[in-house]
């Protein structure tokens, strides 16, 4: 059986909004003048599945592509790019570790080659993600990690 593209992202959208609804029901929802700490994740989660379920139902109707075969490349470094966030995070920063992932997640497309514009591009995004997450947000992510700072001057 072949399954289209838009019923396979449908179902992870409904998916994924199901099990995140279902986490925020556990919290006070509030009223719309006191929001609880799971009325804005269940509206999302909501909203989530709806659009899910409007996928699933436009890869019914209408002439949506199938789902040829899997690339595992693409899926095995993007997700390798992740991890090397996860774990660089902490030792490198917060900017660092986003452009091993930026870089990572690039590499995994066919058409990416290395450039002085796509480094910058790079280097330039991971920056302006520590500003916002670390400095405007204030979240408590390292921007120097800890192998940084033991090297000094950070």
């Amino acid at each position: 059986m072949k399954i289209s593209q838009d019923t396979a992202l449908g179902t992870l959208f409904v998916a994924i909004g199901v099990a995140a609804l279902l986490m925020a029901l556990q919290y006070p929802m509030g009223t719309a003048n006191r929001m609880g700490p799971g009325y804005f994740p269940l509206i999302v989660s909501a909203l989530l599945s709806l659009i899910g379920a409007a996928i699933i139902l436009r890869g019914r109707l209408g002439d949506a592509k199938l789902i040829e075969a899997i690339r595992w490349k693409p899926l095995a470094m993007v997700s390798a790019a992740l991890v090397a966030f996860g774990l660089l995070i902490e030792g490198l920063g917060l900017p660092l570790a986003v452009f091993v992932l930026i870089l990572g997640a690039a590499l995994a497309s066919d058409r990416f080659g290395w450039s002085g514009k796509a480094t910058l591009g790079a280097a330039v995004f991971a920056g302006v993600c520590g500003l916002v997450f670390v400095r405007f947000l204030g979240l408590p992510i390292p921007m120097a990690g800890a192998w940084l700072k033991a090297l000094g001057g950070f």
